[in-house]
């Protein structure tokens, strides 16, 4: 069975856009806000070479909230792995949650078990892609993709780089580490898997 890397988008892989009006930091709804973030490539191309798949597991609920449509998220995907790809980074899934407890499209608005932190994501690639998920790892930004990483017995980084502005909240679920971002996670990942120690900046 494959060991995997599992990534949360937004705030992960590319930048995540504050909405003053939520008062949050929220996915970006136009091809000119989606940009990698730097080192991003780097890191996944450093998991790449550990062997490990690469996966993405994201709540992506815009499309139910009906801020954007599939179209746009596909364009999305495009970009997110052909940019990837220039930089020798490859990824080996992607696999989104559109369902939204309000969402304003009914069919979306139904109780699922992917919207992380249920773990069904991780079941479901764990099952296509023959990943074993007591050997692999759950890396994002959110308490939810940490939660959703534990319910599977994945270890966990929990990055801390991209706050969500205002107090700091307390963990319900505690990660197995903490990193600053992605390349930072990366380095951990090798070091826990017995890699020599490098330096990710």
């Amino acid at each position: 069975m494959h060991r995997a890397v599992f990534l949360d988008r937004d705030g992960v892989i590319n930048e995540a856009i504050y909405n003053p009006v939520e008062g949050k930091l929220d996915s970006p709804y136009s091809l000119e806000e989606f940009r990698i973030l730097s080192g991003a490539a780097k890191a996944i191309r450093v998991i790449n070479e550990m062997e490990f798949l690469v996966i993405v597991a994201s709540n992506q609920p815009g499309v139910a909230k009906g801020k954007c449509d599939l179209h746009l998220l596909e364009a999305m995907n495009d970009i997110m792995t052909a940019s990837l790809a220039k930089q020798g980074a490859r990824l080996d899934g992607i696999y989104y949650c559109l369902h939204h407890p309000q969402a304003a499209i009914p069919s979306l608005k139904t109780p699922c078990e992917c919207r992380k932190p249920k773990p069904g994501l991780l079941q479901t690639a764990a099952r296509e892609r023959d990943v074993d998920l007591s050997r692999s790892f759950m890396i994002g930004d959110q308490q939810t993709d940490i939660e959703a990483g534990l319910a599977v017995g994945c270890k966990t980084v929990l990055l801390n780089g991209h706050p969500t502005p205002g107090p700091p909240r307390a963990l319900r679920a505690r990660p197995h580490r903490i990193a600053t971002n992605l390349l930072d996670a990366a380095a951990t990942i090798q070091y826990l898997e017995g890699g020599s120690p490098w330096r990710s900046s």
